[in-house]
């Protein structure tokens, strides 16, 4: 039997999605989870320039050699990334669901204080729609993990980066030709790309503390760059990896507003994850929808078969 995944949301943004007829993922770094899109930085870098220490190979950049040449070369990454993550020029926009629609926790957090909703979808339809984006987008249950667990993931993630760095000048050097930009900027301009993607891995993670949530996330495989011309403009300059997205994405973005902030999400179609995808409606402990009056909302913007029930814990917050 498909299982439901449950959407916390405030009862506006509940209107919002109903009305629309669409599903926000939004810049996780305006959100009450914003941490985790930092989890792996400076960590990765850190480990990087430790792991080379104890096991180094011929490297040069900037004129220097070995781990001189490391240390300019990563220096010059960390400079880019803290000034990215600072401007909030490099996020993710993600949906999050959670395996239990009425968790006094989600209230809490996710529901404007227990005022809000669940929205119930489909697991299977959910996990179906992501699997047809699964080259630009992903779908993934949150796996918990102690601070050690997390280090452990870091350093593996270093290992590899290396990897990935020892033969990367060498490959750029038969694959590029340096008319306008120098080998040392194409090693720049692609390795941030590709630990940039690194970073966003970090999305399937959260503190073993937060295990009771069961949390599930959508969010993108490559970064979101805030970047007007790539999102509303023609510009494909320096674009390496995220092209693909950068077509699905083109044009779409929109925003959320609030009396202090703007909130950038990109639109799912809710018909084009089911032709019913809300299965069902839970109404928060501080919440007063009557049931006769979300029949009447259900009935103006055409949805069907969506079962409405409130909240079973006496929380008032």
């Amino acid at each position: 039997m498909d299982k439901f995944l449950y959407h916390y949301c405030s009862t506006k943004k509940m209107y919002g999605i109903l009305s629309s007829k669409q599903l926000r993922m939004s810049d996780i770094t305006k959100s009450n989870d914003y941490d985790e899109v930092f989890m792996f930085f400076p960590g990765i870098i850190d480990a990087m320039r430790e792991r080379y220490r104890k096991d180094p190979f011929q490297f040069k950049f900037a004129c220097e050699y070995g781990e001189n040449a490391i240390s300019a070369f990563l220096h010059l990454i960390y400079g880019y990334f803290r000034t990215r993550f600072d401007k909030g020029g490099v996020t993710n926009f993600v949906v999050c669901f959670c395996e239990d629609g009425d968790k006094l926790s989600q209230w809490r957090g996710y529901a404007d204080n227990g005022k809000g909703v669940s929205i119930g979808f489909s697991a299977q339809e959910l996990r179906c729609y992501s699997e047809r984006y699964k080259d630009i987008m992903t779908m993934e249950k949150v796996e918990y993990k102690t601070a050690e667990e997390i280090n452990s993931i870091i350093i593996n993630r270093a290992d590899s980066l290396l990897a990935e760095l020892k033969n990367l000048r060498s490959w750029i050097e038969g694959n590029f030709r340096f008319d306008k930009i120098s080998p040392e900027k194409y090693m720049l301009l692609i390795f941030s790309q590709i630990l940039s993607c690194v970073f966003m891995k970090s999305l399937k993670y959260k503190n073993k503390s937060f295990e009771e949530e069961n949390e599930w996330r959508m969010f993108f495989n490559y970064p979101i760059l805030k970047n007007s011309e790539l999102i509303y403009g023609e510009k494909r300059k320096d674009v390496v990896l995220v092209e693909e997205m950068l077509e699905i994405m083109r044009g779409k973005i929109d925003f959320n507003i609030l009396d202090d902030d703007i909130i950038p999400y990109y639109p799912v179609d809710l018909l084009d994850i089911s032709h019913e995808p809300i299965k069902e409606l839970i109404t928060g402990p501080n919440n007063r929808i009557l049931q006769n009056d979300f029949q009447l909302l259900c009935g103006k913007y055409k949805y069907n078969n969506i079962g409405f029930r409130y909240s079973k814990i006496p929380y008032r917050g």
